[in-house]
């Protein structure tokens, strides 16, 4: 067969399933989060957000043991600059996203905070395996406090009745929706990783472009769906939360876990620019939901200049 149509639908195949498994995931996460009562907030932070960054994880740990660097922390810091720039960005232009600004910008600060560290350790040219388990070590406290406050929440879901009394069932369904889910993940990230890989030597283009871009943007389609679904569903914390805790944990978790298994060796000088580029999507976040205020609002416009300030990096990668 023909390399090309080999590259072709390996990369097809691997986005078709990194989806259907992310969304699959999400949904079965959130069935069984609700289940033990946690906030919308925390749920779109933990739960949601872990099972939509799950093909970052695998797609970053699969090409670490396979000694492509390049793509493993591409795809992070890629997938980082999608989810805010290009994910919020699309989302609130279809429909604007109303935030609780006290919530989002204290978890908005941890996601700076994680990425001032990663920047810190990558200034060694990589992420040891120490660095690594710190990193995930953060990720854990984070969760944990982040469950704590949110089965504490006075905003806590709300559960009727006829919803409660098929706990029991839908527990059930949800477990074999995650089970099926992650198989499909672990698939679609191989085939994703070896699609972009032979795509990489085929055209001449770097570990860095690819990762940054077509693989990040593959990873990023979990998010997306999610982040829209929820807004058109009203479920704005839930959609917020997804992006703030997907981009925590592709930092903590999917680089942690990682470098924890095999240490991530990269010049950081190939990404200090992207490094920075991820740190300004960040607080231009935070700005643009005026944090000074009680409620915010990511309008029409914060979308579309979102939107297009990362349609301008993109751009200028090639």
């Amino acid at each position: 067969m023909n390399t090309t149509l080999i590259i072709a639908a390996k990369i097809v195949a691997g986005f078709i399933l990194l989806f259907l498994g992310g969304d699959w995931l999400v949904d079965g996460g959130v069935a069984l989060a609700r289940r033990f009562r946690i906030s919308p907030l925390v749920i779109g932070m933990t739960i949601v957000a872990f099972g939509t960054s799950a093909p970052e994880l695998l797609v970053s740990l699969i090409s670490a043991i396979k000694g492509s660097s390049g793509i493993a922390v591409g795809n992070v810091v890629g997938s980082n600059i999608a989810n805010i720039g290009l994910i919020l960005g699309l989302t609130a232009m279809i429909y604007p996203i109303d935030t609780d600004n006290h919530k989002v910008t204290a978890n908005g600060i941890i996601l700076i905070l994680a990425s001032l560290l990663l920047l810190v350790f990558s200034l060694q040219n990589g992420i040891s395996r120490t660095e690594g388990l710190i990193l995930f070590a953060c990720l854990i406290l984070f969760t944990v406090i982040s469950i704590k406050k949110g089965r504490t929440d006075p905003d806590s879901v709300e559960f009727d009745n006829e919803t409660d009394g098929k706990k029991n069932k839908t527990i059930g369904f949800a477990i074999l929706i995650v089970v099926i889910s992650c198989v499909m993940l672990s698939y679609g990230a191989d085939l994703l990783v070896d699609g972009a890989t032979l795509m990489a030597k085929t055209l001449g283009v770097s570990d860095k472009v690819i990762g940054l871009t077509i693989v990040a943007l593959g990873t990023s389609l979990p998010e997306l769906a999610a982040s829209v679904a929820a807004a058109i569903k009203k479920q704005m914390d839930i959609s917020i939360g997804n992006i703030i805790g997907s981009n925590i944990f592709n930092i903590m978790c999917v680089l942690g876990v990682s470098a924890s298994i095999r240490p991530i060796v990269f010049t950081y000088a190939q990404y200090s620019i992207d490094f920075i580029i991820m740190l300004a999507f960040s607080a231009g976040l935070l700005l643009l939901i005026t944090p000074w205020k009680s409620k915010g609002r990511l309008s029409h416009i914060s979308g579309i200049l979102l939107f297009v300030a990362y349609a301008v990096y993109a751009y200028t990668l090639f």
